[in-house]
């Protein structure tokens, strides 16, 4: 067998597998949060106020940092967030070429 599996963070870290799916009328979102341990920390599904499935996932993501934040992590592990399914953005990077995401500061953008 050829499949990936998941494996677990490194200790220190945790990792948010979150997706976004967007079928016919219907869209939603679904997340896990699991520690070192690969125990599960936070597990979350439902609808999402989206239209496509890429902006599900971007809202999905946010919602993985409100809940890291809410659960106390902030400062004590860090974060991974992994997305369900990229092709959406790879294949819009492939079209630009070179792409870098940064965080900008507010005062500078």
């Amino acid at each position: 067998m050829g499949g990936r599996f998941w494996c677990p963070p490194r200790h220190g870290w945790v990792n948010f597998n979150v997706s976004g799916v967007a079928n016919e009328d219907e869209v939603g979102c679904g997340r896990v949060l699991r520690d070192s341990d690969g125990v599960a920390r936070a597990l979350f599904s439902g609808p999402i106020a989206a239209k496509y499935s890429i902006t599900a996932e971007v809202g999905a993501i946010i919602i993985a940092l409100d809940v890291f934040l809410a659960m106390g992590w902030n400062g004590k592990s860090s974060l991974i967030i992994e997305i369900g399914s990229n092709e959406e953005i790879e294949t819009r990077m492939v079209q630009v070429g070179n792409v870098s995401f940064s965080k900008a500061e507010k005062h500078r953008n």
